[in-house]
């Protein structure tokens, strides 16, 4: 009587397909799908990241003895929310250095955003909406780590995902696997409330 019982040799060889390349993809990844998530709560709810803006505007206001003008925080919310969406899908299916290097500097501008909340005392940094955590230390490294991320990937190769996987269904089914754990991880420490 044949069973199947397959061999761990090729169950290793499969796994071990994972280049170093592939994995810095799948890193790249994550940084995509944190901004598309991001993007899409910004899309869906821009009262929070308004109001974050709108505070800057005012601290900033109180500080220089310059006058900014308000009114627009709500429609500045929209477009950074749909500039996410933009880059995060672009980075997606096509990939590409530019395209890199713009996420890289989109995570940049995050964390002096996060670095002025923290500053003003803000209770939320309004990154994922009604559900975003308040400003923390944490949320200033993600976005700087998310920016080196994004820098490397511009820099060794930034593949869309149909050119950065690898032949090996099994290699390709564990990268995708931590790449949506670790997106998910990061979802839930930048709306970690306390």
């Amino acid at each position: 009587m044949a069973h199947f019982s397959p061999n761990c040799s090729d169950l290793c060889a499969q796994i071990c397909t994972l280049r170093v390349v592939t994995v810095l993809a799948g890193a790249f990844w994550v940084t995509t799908l944190v901004l598309i998530a991001a993007g899409s709560t910004k899309l869906a709810d821009p009262a929070a990241f308004a109001q974050v803006l709108s505070e800057l505007r005012a601290s900033f206001a109180a500080r220089s003895g310059i006058a900014a003008r308000s009114g627009i925080e709500l429609y500045v919310a929209r477009l950074v929310g749909g500039c996410e969406l933009l880059l995060g899908f672009a980075a997606l299916m096509i990939g590409g250095t530019a395209v890199a290097v713009l996420i890289s500097l989109t995570y940049l501008s995050f964390a002096v955003v996060v670095g002025l909340a923290r500053r003003a005392a803000l209770s939320s940094c309004g990154c994922f909406g009604s559900r975003s955590g308040p400003p923390s230390l944490m949320h200033l490294v993600i976005n700087l780590g998310l920016a080196a991320l994004a820098a490397l990937a511009a820099a060794f190769g930034s593949p869309g995902l149909a050119q950065g996987l690898s032949d090996s269904p099994l290699a390709n089914a564990l990268l995708l696997a931590c790449v949506l754990a670790a997106t998910l991880g990061i979802i839930a420490l930048e709306t970690e409330h306390g």
